[in-house]
C-alpha cells in the first residue's frame, strides 16, 4: 500500500516508541528513501520514460505488517470474525450493536471502517449505500519469482513504476516484501492491470481462463511487465474484480453516534493509490473530534459534524480522480493534467 502524504497523519496519532520505528514496515526496509522520489510513468507500448512525477515521502508499506505493527504492546482489544447485523440507539442514547454471533455492544460512537462493502454504510445511507460499477475491470496479483527475474523486476524503480497505454490499459509494477536482501527468490511483488470496457469480470468462467488472459494482457506491455506476466507460474490462481466506486454525501450521523471513514467513507479505484492516506487522515481527524467531544469543547454532533464537512469533499474529490486517472486516454508526452498530478494529494505544489 501508498503511504506517502498519509504518514504526516499516522505520525500523529502514533506514540513516540511507534513513530521512530515505522521504517520496520516499509515493503524494503534496506531501501533509502528520498526525501523527493521520481516516480517513472512509462509508456506501456514502447517501454519510454515519459515522465518522472515528483513524489514527496513515497513510501510503501506492507499491509501485514503495518497491522501487527499498529497493535503490538499497545491495549487493545480487538476481536476478529465479527459480522454485524444491527445498529440502535438505545434509551440511553448510547448507540447499540448487535453482530451475527449473538454478541452485542455498545458507547457513544461508532465508527464504521468495515470496507468497501459497510455494513455501517448501510445503516445510514439505506439504498444509497450501493457501490456504483464503473466500465473499470483490474486484476491485482501478489507473485514471487526466480531470483534472476526478481532483481530484474525492480528495473526503472526499484520500489514502484506505472504504465500507461493509449488503449486506456493501465499497469503498476510494485515491491510488497523485499525484507529479505539476500534472497531475491523470496520477494513479493504486486502486479497489476486495469482497462476500459470488456471483457468483464463476470465474462472470465474458469481460473485458467484468468490467468491466461492476464498474461496475454501483460504480454503487450513493456518490460518488466511482459516479464512479470510470463513468468508466472501455471498454478497462479488469479482473481478478476470490477472497478467499483464510493462518493461520500452528506447524510444523517444520528446526532454523531455514526459515522464512516476509510473505504467505508469512500471507496475508490486504485489507480492514484489513495485509499491509505485518505484513510489515515480520516482515523486522525476522528481522533480529534472524539478528544474535543470528550474534552467538551464541542458536543459529540459538533465534532462529528466538523470531521464529516472536511473528509466528504476530500473523499468525493478522490474517487472523482481515481476514476478519472483510470479511463484517461493520455498522449505520449503525458501532458493530462491528471497524470501530471501522479499519486500526489490534489492541490499539492512540488
Amino acid at each position: 500500500m501508498l503511504l506517502h502524504w498519509g504518514e504526516e497523519y499516522l505520525r500523529r496519532v502514533l506514540p513516540d516508541n511507534l513513530a521512530d520505528r515505522l521504517i520496520e514496515v516499509t515493503v524494503d526496509p534496506h531501501y533509502n528513501w528520498k526525501e523527493i522520489e521520481p516516480l517513472p510513468h512509462l509508456d506501456a507500448d514502447t517501454g519510454e520514460i515519459v515522465r518522472r512525477v515528483q513524489m514527496p515521502v513515497l513510501i510503501r508499506v506492507s499491509r501485514k505488517r503495518l497491522r501487527e505493527f499498529l497493535s503490538q504492546n499497545q491495549k487493545l482489544k480487538i476481536q476478529c470474525n465479527k459480522r454485524l447485523q444491527k445498529i440502535g440507539i438505545g434509551r440511553g442514547g448510547q448507540v447499540e450493536v448487535e453482530f451475527e454471533d449473538g454478541t452485542r455492544a455498545s458507547g457513544a460512537c461508532v465508527i464504521g471502517t468495515d470496507g468497501s462493502k459497510s455494513r455501517v454504510r448501510d445503516y445510514l445511507c439505506g439504498e444509497k449505500a450501493k457501490l456504483f460499477e464503473t466500465d473499470l475491470t483490474m486484476i491485482n496479483h501478489v507473485a514471487s519469482y526466480d531470483a534472476d527475474q526478481a532483481l530484474f523486476l525492480r528495473m526503472h524503480h526499484p520500489i514502484v513504476k506505472l504504465a500507461i497505454s493509449d488503449r486506456q490499459e493501465t499497469g503498476l509494477l510494485a515491491v510488497i516484501d523485499a525484507s529479505d536482501k539476500q534472497q531475491p527468490e523470496n520477494w513479493k511483488f504486486q502486479v497489476y492491470c486495469s482497462w476500459k470496457g470488456p471483457p468483464f469480470a463476470s465474462d472470465f468462467n474458469t481460473l485458467q481462463e484468468r490467468l491466461h488472459f492476464f498474461q496475454d494482457r501483460l504480454s503487450r506491455f513493456c518490460e518488466p511487465w511482459r516479464t512479470a506476466g510470463l513468468a508466472l507460474k501455471a498454478d497462479e490462481v488469479v482473481h478478476v474484480d470490477s472497478g467499483a466506486q464510493f462518493a461520500p454525501y452528506p447524510w444523517n450521523n444520528k446526532d454523531g453516534k455514526v459515522t464512516l471513514a476509510g473505504d467505508a467513507a469512500h471507496a475508490m479505484l486504485p489507480h492514484r493509490g489513495q485509499g491509505l492516506n485518505n484513510a489515515i487522515q480520516d482515523a486522525s481527524e476522528i481522533v480529534d473530534a472524539l478528544i474535543e467531544a470528550y474534552n467538551g469543547t464541542k458536543s459529540l454532533k459538533e465534532a462529528i459534524d466538523a470531521y464529516e464537512a472536511e473528509m466528504i469533499p476530500r473523499g468525493s474529490t478522490e474517487v472523482r480522480l481515481s476514476y478519472d486517472l483510470g479511463v484517461r486516454r493520455v498522449n505520449a508526452k503525458y501532458e493530462d493534467d491528471v497524470v501530471q498530478m501522479g499519486l500526489n494529494k490534489p492541490g499539492l505544489k512540488i
